[in-house]
């Protein structure tokens, strides 16, 4: 399928004169009565994400009309998303909620687990693995991945980010995750 996100801006108006005029022939047929075929809409939480109909979802909107026919797909979701979440973000929600059954984390840590690149959720994780591994056969014992995962944030990430912090070596754009990355 298309991402139509491109052709709208975030006020949902179209962005190039060749949809601005079918906007307008929308417009019209909406003005006159016209019955137009429902949008098509995906539900995650409390958000609304178009699969079809962008036109008539903008149309609407600047009509000032707060209801349109629409098909909806709920989706359901353990990842909060926000106003600002865009359908592009949604790789990344999956790729967190990955990372978060693999390294399950209370949430003070999850909420300081922040990367920008969806894969760089599933290296993450394959790390935090791999030290869980590593510090298994040093201690001697077994692990789960809650144990693993608290050890690693408290013994390994939490340390070393702190450090990064005090030598002012997180790049300007970057999270505090992805500067742990690019040295650990």
């Amino acid at each position: 399928s298309v991402d139509r996100t491109v052709d709208f801006d975030r006020g949902l108006r179209p962005t190039s004169a060749r949809l601005r005029s079918r906007w307008e022939r929308i417009a019209a047929a909406q003005r006159r009565g016209e019955s137009l075929p429902p949008v098509s809409l995906y539900k995650i939480g409390d958000l609304y994400f178009v699969r079809d109909g962008h036109h008539r979802v903008s149309v609407a909107k600047s009509l000032g009309r707060d209801d349109i026919d629409a098909y909806v797909v709920e989706v359901t979701t353990r990842i909060p998303l926000s106003d600002d979440t865009m359908v592009s973000d949604l790789p990344l929600k999956d790729h967190e909620r990955l990372f978060r059954e693999r390294v399950p984390l209370p949430r003070e840590g999850r909420d300081r687990i922040q990367l920008n690149d969806p894969w760089d959720y599933g290296v993450l994780a394959e790390a935090v693995e791999a030290w869980g591994f590593r510090a298994m056969q040093h201690r001697g014992t077994y692990m789960d991945r809650g144990q693993v995962a608290q050890h690693w944030f408290d013994e390994e990430y939490v340390p070393v980010a702190e450090l990064l912090r005090e030598g002012d070596l997180i790049a300007d754009g970057e999270t505090e995750t992805e500067a742990y990355m690019r040295v650990a």
